[in-house]
């Protein structure tokens, strides 16, 4: 048992070869459990740091409980629509979601944590930061994550490695040979995972891909420059494969800002299907994640006690700014 975090009832269970059942009884003092078995129970808890509350009763009823739910930013498009998603799922537990902004800063998520905890929170949410490492927090809530499958923490996601792949045979089917592929420059599970399909896809099809990084703190400003700067080296390359649709968006208009067509000289694609890349002309191909699944799942995760890290399918959305590879 991990010393660093409460424990629970199962993990108490588990270490005493008991039901969680009998656990609960014990603690609660009811049912028909023996009195030295009750010790034991109620010694293994102390020992585990277990934190009885009515965080769990509430999450298992569903009535009364208050949800936390920290995102990294809201000046990012993405999380606004997550936050709706949850809010969603939440009423129709009637949940009631609290919400936080990480404001894109590692020590402010880990302070709105604390700050949403200390509210009275019955269960925590929290989408983290690129980079950011949460398997060290000790909180007094059950705290569920959504970010990718290659975090051991992940509650729900969608197969961001999935997308990736679909985003690759799209291009790779359109005739491009040549592709940039742009991924955030901080360590991000998410920006990897869907790294790693492309590359999976390009490496069977035989296309040779570039990998660039966005600055650290970009945003659309940034990534209208860094498209600039680098549009007279793409390599050969006749499309861009962004892990974000935001990276995509400012890659797009750059190029178009060079005197480049979209799609006609060079593709751009996307992933999160935002609103930024359905008004862009011509509008952005992206992968579309299913967020309203992943916060039902994530909150029976807390609420219903079901198995954490499931993966939901993604879908390429394809639209009008990657077409056929040009001829020249």
């Amino acid at each position: 048992m991990n010393e660093t975090r409460p424990g629970s009832m199962q993990q108490i269970a588990d270490a005493l070869g008991v039901s969680r059942a009998t656990v609960s009884n014990a603690l609660r003092g009811t049912g028909r459990v023996g009195r030295e078995l009750a010790e034991r129970i109620r010694a293994e808890a102390a020992r585990s740091g277990y934190v009885p509350s009515h965080a769990g009763r509430s999450l298992r009823t569903g009535k009364s409980a208050n949800i936390g739910l920290v995102v990294p930013d809201f000046a990012m498009p993405l999380f606004p629509v997550f936050a709706q998603a949850f809010e969603r799922a939440a009423k129709r537990r009637g949940m009631a979601i609290m919400v936080a902004d990480s404001m894109g800063a590692a020590e402010t998520q880990r302070e709105e944590i604390r700050n949403i905890v200390a509210r009275g929170v019955d269960g925590l949410v929290v989408i983290p930061l690129r980079g950011s490492n949460l398997a060290d927090l000790a909180l007094p809530v059950p705290m569920a994550v959504v970010d990718s499958a290659a975090n051991p923490l992940n509650a729900a996601s969608c197969d961001h490695r999935d997308g990736g792949r679909q985003v690759a045979r799209h291009l790779a089917d359109l005739g491009h040979r040549r592709v940039v592929i742009l991924v955030s420059a901080e360590e991000s599970t998410v920006s990897a995972e869907r790294q790693r399909g492309m590359e999976e896809v390009f490496r069977i099809r035989d296309v040779r891909w570039k990998v660039v990084a966005l600055r650290p703190d970009f945003d659309s400003v940034h990534d209208w420059a860094m498209g600039a700067d680098m549009s007279g080296d793409l390599g050969g390359a006749t499309a861009c494969a962004a892990a974000y649709d935001a990276a995509a968006v400012g890659f797009a208009t750059a190029m178009a800002a060079r005197g480049l067509r979209v799609p006609q000289d060079i593709s751009v694609t996307g992933f999160d299907d935002l609103i930024w890349g359905r008004i862009l002309s011509p509008a952005l191909t992206t992968v579309r994640q299913d967020l309203a699944a992943i916060a039902e799942q994530t909150l029976a995760v807390l609420a219903d006690g079901a198995a954490p890290g499931r993966i939901f399918p993604v879908t390429l959305v394809a639209r009008g700014s990657s077409g056929p590879a040009p001829r020249s």
